[in-house]
């Protein structure tokens, strides 16, 4: 083989390669959060325990959570922006197993200003809708977990989240 012919070669492998490269960024598809929703329940706050039968009924809040970053999983912190009505009266959010009866270190909440896009409309009709970022999520083993924010009116928000791994 000539060293022209090696050259060529070397520069149509790299062309190709290039080409390639760029043809799967061009057809990957942008991966949409997963939107999780909210359940409403009554918290007792003199037992720590959400009530299945409570003698009133709860709030009926909307309430949604996307994670950032992909599906969470129980080897890496988890982030996410979780959006409901009533956004300044929840006291709490916190993570439990129901499974296993036990929960998680708290996860760092702090206010987050910008509403999703899906959720614009939702906002815009409802001047007490917002979102919180919560970080350091930590969901450290498979199975059901829980997104759990306390409201002060006794009203507790829960999202289910079931890690596979």
């Amino acid at each position: 083989m000539t060293k022209i012919s090696k050259v060529l070669l070397i520069l149509g492998l790299l062309v190709a390669g290039i080409s390639a490269f760029v043809f799967n960024k061009k057809t990957e598809k942008k991966q949409e959060p997963q939107q999780l929703t909210m359940i409403t329940k009554i918290y007792n706050k003199e037992t720590g325990k959400v009530e299945e039968t409570a003698s009133h009924s709860p709030e009926n809040y909307f309430g949604t959570i996307s994670f950032l970053g992909g599906e969470p999983n129980s080897k890496n912190m988890a982030q996410a922006i979780f959006c409901a009505d009533q956004i300044a009266e929840i006291e709490k959010v916190d993570l439990y197993m129901p499974d296993m009866g036990h929960g998680s270190q708290p996860p760092t909440v702090a206010e987050h200003k910008e509403i999703p896009a899906l959720l614009k409309d939702k906002a815009a009709a409802n001047p007490y809708f917002g979102c919180l970022h919560i970080s350091s999520m930590q969901l450290f083993m498979p199975g059901l977990w829980q997104v759990r924010a306390f409201y002060k009116n006794d009203t507790v928000g829960i999202i289910d989240i079931t890690l596979k791994d």
